[in-house]
């Protein structure tokens, strides 16, 4: 044999040794995939407009109506209607990216059945029933 054949190489490679660093690579890969697959799954479904009705059965009996803003622009023109009145409609400037706004009917109004939300001239809807 030359000099360059030693036998350091051969013996280092027929132990059987764990590659750490590859390891380590691949559990931090397979991290920010679960990180990417519940990011998806919590945020997606929740973007856009949502409405949440809040009662309380006290001896008033009161009601409040949150609605969210889950998007990552501001909205205008934010209109607010109860039973198809729309007479009755409440209109709000602009909600904030990410921001909420609660809401109280009126007295005539706290008998609805149904919540029309309505932004940015109609591009966004939603319909909450009761």
């Amino acid at each position: 044999m030359g000099g360059w054949d030693d036998d350091w190489y051969y013996h280092r490679k027929d132990k059987k040794s764990r590659d750490w660093i590859r390891i380590a690579r691949y559990a931090i890969y397979g991290g920010f995939a679960i990180v990417a697959i519940v990011v998806l799954l919590v945020f997606i479904p929740r973007a856009g407009l949502s409405v949440e009705i809040m009662e309380t059965g006290e001896a008033i009996s009161t009601v409040n109506i949150k609605i969210n803003n889950n998007n990552p622009r501001e909205i205008h023109n934010v209109t607010v209607v109860f039973d198809d009145d729309k007479e009755k409609k409440q209109v709000f400037n602009s909600i904030g990216p990410f921001s909420s706004i609660f809401v109280t009917p009126d007295k005539d109004n706290l008998n609805f059945k149904k919540i029309f939300v309505t932004a940015d001239n109609g591009k966004l809807q939603t319909t909450k029933y009761r």
